[in-house]
């Protein structure tokens, strides 16, 4: 009985030991998050991509991002992102969803996407990432969806057209 008694001393430990490191590691999540190390994160490693210097052309007096080469996999990564964001702000646009930005940045990703991608844009794109993230607009275009649709089933009756 010794041993039994032993062995949940030991169990109880080790329990209050993973309560105290998952505590300390919610507590250090949480400083992380307001301290937005997660976003500067995000934004080193995009300006930190897999980009090669060009080849056969002179750097002298190119900017760093422009004597610099993205691969197609990541030229089509910039173009979905700044497709995305077009399609986000578009929406956010016709949903009256932050007003006062919506056109503004609608109109920049447009104009992003008319142009050759560059290492600058890999920064913007994430950059727009966050800021989606960050003003919830994703959750704001549900709500105006869900909306919308309550809206029409309440003003149509029921789904199926059929009444009682």
């Amino acid at each position: 009985m010794d041993s039994r008694s032993k062995m949940s001393d030991v169990n109880d430990i080790s329990s209050d030991g993973n309560i105290e490191s998952m505590l300390s590691v919610e507590k250090g999540l949480r400083e992380l998050a307001s301290l937005k190390v997660e976003d500067a994160i995000m934004l080193a490693l995009a300006e930190n991509r897999h980009i090669k210097p060009l080849s056969g052309q002179a750097s002298e007096g190119r900017s760093p991002s422009e004597s610099l080469e993205l691969s197609a996999e990541e030229r089509e990564d910039v173009l979905f992102k700044q497709a995305w964001l077009t399609y986000y702000w578009r929406r956010a646009k016709n949903h009256d969803i932050e007003e006062d930005i919506a056109d503004e940045r609608l109109h920049f990703w447009i104009e992003q996407s008319k142009h050759p991608v560059t290492t600058t844009d890999v920064i913007e794109v994430e950059r727009g990432l966050h800021e989606l993230k960050k003003l919830g607009i994703e959750s704001q275009l549900w709500d105006a969806t869900r909306r919308a649709l309550n809206d029409d089933l309440s003003n149509h009756g029921s789904p199926t057209g059929s009444e009682a």
